[in-house]
C-alpha cells in the first residue's frame, strides 16, 4: 500500500511466509506504472484491490476512478476484490475479470460492529447470487458473541468464505476462523491496515502450529 511495501512485495523472501500478495492499488493510484511492474515481478499470485473509501479505502476515489485503476492493472492480477455493494457500479470490472478467468472475491467490511447471523447469511447469499467465487467478510468484534457469529457463518457458508475480525479480538479471531476454513487470512508485510492483523510471517507460523 506504499512504495516501501511495493518494493518488498517483489522480493523472493515474501514467498517464504505468504501464499499471495494483496496490492491495495487505491493507495498507489498515482504510480500505476510502478504498481504494474511490481505486480509482474511479484513471486506470488496477486490479489488486486481498489478499496472504496466507505469500506476502508486509503484514497477518496469515486467509482469511475476506481474503475480506471482496476482496468489498468487487471492484466497483472490473479484475483480481484470488489465490494459486494459495488458489484453493480463496477459490473464492467467484474465482467472483465471473468472474461480473463480471474476469480472475483466479493467483500464486505463493517467497522462499527457485527450484525446478527441471519443478516450476515443474507450477505453470503447475495454474493453467491451475484456469481462471486468467494466472499470476504471483515467485521469489528465487540464481544465473544460477535466472534461466534463469524464462526457459525464460516462453518455454514455455501461458497468459499474468508472471515476475519477487527479490533481487540481480531488476532484471536483470525486464528480461529482460519482453523475453521477461512480461505483468505490476511497478515501484513510492514504495518497493519486495520487493528487485529498479525505480521504475515508470524501468522503463517501460528497457522502451521495449529494445523492438525
Amino acid at each position: 500500500m506504499d512504495a516501501a511495501s511495493l518494493e518488498r512485495a517483489t522480493q523472493a523472501e515474501v514467498a517464504a511466509h505468504c501464499d499471495l500478495v494483496e496490492f491495495r492499488a487505491e493507495a498507489l493510484g498515482k504510480s500505476l506504472g510502478a504498481v504494474a511492474a511490481a505486480m509482474q515481478a511479484c513471486p506470488l499470485p496477486v490479489l488486486l484491490t481498489v478499496r472504496a473509501p466507505e469500506e476502508g479505502g486509503l484514497a477518496a476515489l469515486d467509482a469511475a476512478g476506481r474503475k480506471d485503476i482496476f482496468e489498468a492493472l487487471l492484466p497483472y492480477a490473479s484475483l480481484v476484490d470488489v465490494e459486494l455493494a459495488h458489484f453493480g457500479t463496477l459490473a464492467g470490472v467484474v465482467a472483465a475479470a471473468r472474461e480473463r478467468g480471474i476469480p472475483v472475491v466479493a467483500s464486505f467490511h463493517d467497522f462499527a460492529g457485527t450484525a446478527e447471523l441471519a443478516a450476515m447469511a443474507t450477505l453470503v447469499e447475495r454474493a453467491q447470487q451475484a456469481g462471486a467465487d468467494a466472499f470476504k467478510c471483515a467485521t469489528t468484534l465487540r464481544s465473544s458473541a460477535d466472534l461466534a457469529v463469524l464462526a457459525a457463518l464460516q462453518e455454514s457458508a455455501p461458497l468459499p468464505l474468508a472471515t476475519m475480525g477487527m479490533g481487540p479480538l481480531g488476532r484471536v479471531s483470525r486464528l480461529l476462523l482460519a482453523s475453521l476454513g477461512s480461505v483468505l487470512n490476511y497478515g501484513y508485510l510492514d504495518r497493519p491496515t486495520v487493528p487485529g492483523q498479525w505480521p504475515a510471517r508470524r501468522l503463517r507460523e501460528l497457522l502451521q502450529e495449529l494445523a492438525p
